[in-house]
């Protein structure tokens, strides 16, 4: 979202600065449809190549992971730069909530410039304020997270403050940076995001797409004891009728579906797979990829997409 004065949140951004606050940006991915199904937070190679992931435009491969980063003028002294990771979403297609990989915002870095070019803004400054879209924001400013010469902001997420937004500026020691870096050398099998309705489209073939499709359709739906569905659920009740979607029979029993199929590790889970929680063995919930589940938790929390660590894991079990 956009604070006031019309701006998207922004960063500026020097290499000894970045070093500092990498792992929190990264792990701060956000902008997504309904919910990011990713990533723990990614960790460069190297310090240059940190920093570059957000200072110079171009594709970026770190850590295994790829970020596209795009650079423009954003005033005749301010250098802007629109940094994306390339990871899984959920977002909706035909009324349904579907998994699509794509490239989802992760933040705007303004690259050294002068404090005076940040007289009237308020990311240049300490303090709190309202945009005019109502999100509430708050800026601190050289202090030990941030380094001399520097701000970071931070947006109100719900109830938690998220890093959005770095403010670096030029100094004696640090020159402004007025023109738009050169690009990044060219990079090799980028991914390219297809539409959601084609990638819905695609996916559906798959019984296990069918099977994560189907649990994701529920998200938000209520918890009830011994409920298989349409409308309301347990965590055995999801999963039966989840899988019963792709044509397999599971038998509404957590500690009982645990002894179907082949039995599964943590870490070499795949999407559609079974995941069970607890000894003995008293909750299951599906996998859906990049570390998370979908399950029927509880009557507070209802069907929701939860950290694959977010209980005691027991097992996995790949059934069909």
């Amino acid at each position: 979202m956009l604070p006031s004065y019309g701006h998207r949140p922004s960063w500026k951004v020097h290499t000894h600065m970045l070093k500092r606050i990498l792992p929190a940006l990264m792990a701060a991915l956000m902008g997504v449809t309904l919910a990011l199904v990713p990533s723990n937070a990614a960790h460069a190679n190297t310090s240059s190549s940190q920093a570059k992931v957000y200072s110079q435009p171009g594709d970026h491969l770190v850590n295994g992971r790829y970020w596209k980063t795009a650079c423009e003028k954003y005033s005749s002294s301010v250098v802007r730069c629109e940094t994306k990771i390339w990871t899984t979403k959920i977002v909706k297609s035909g009324g349904a909530n579907v998994s699509h990989k794509g490239w989802v915002f992760n933040n705007l870095t303004y690259l050294p410039s002068s404090r005076a070019a940040w007289a009237k803004n308020p990311l240049g400054h300490k303090g709190t304020w309202t945009a005019s879209d109502g999100r509430k924001w708050k800026t601190e400013c050289d202090t030990a997270a941030t380094g001399l010469g520097g701000c970071r902001s931070y947006a109100l997420t719900g109830k938690k403050w998220v890093v959005n937004n770095i403010v670096q500026f030029s100094s004696s020691a640090v020159a402004a940076v007025t023109t738009i870096p050169a690009a990044a050398p060219k990079l090799a099998n980028v991914p390219v995001e297809q539409s959601v309705a084609k990638a819905a489209a695609a996916a559906t073939g798959s019984s296990k797409q069918k099977i994560v499709s189907a649990a994701l359709a529920k998200v938000g739906s209520r918890y009830v004891h011994n409920a298989s569905g349409p409308s309301s659920f347990d965590c055995s009740g999801l999963t039966a009728y989840a899988y019963k979607q792709a044509g397999i029979t599971l038998p509404h029993s957590s500690r009982t579906q645990s002894s179907m199929g082949t039995r599964v590790s943590r870490s070499n889970l795949q999407p559609g797979d079974l995941v069970f929680y607890y000894s003995p063995i008293s909750h299951v919930g599906i996998y859906i990829g990049n570390g998370k589940i979908v399950d029927a938790a509880n009557p507070r929390s209802g069907v929701r997409v939860a950290s694959v660590d977010s209980m005691p894991f027991s097992g996995g079990a790949r059934v069909g």
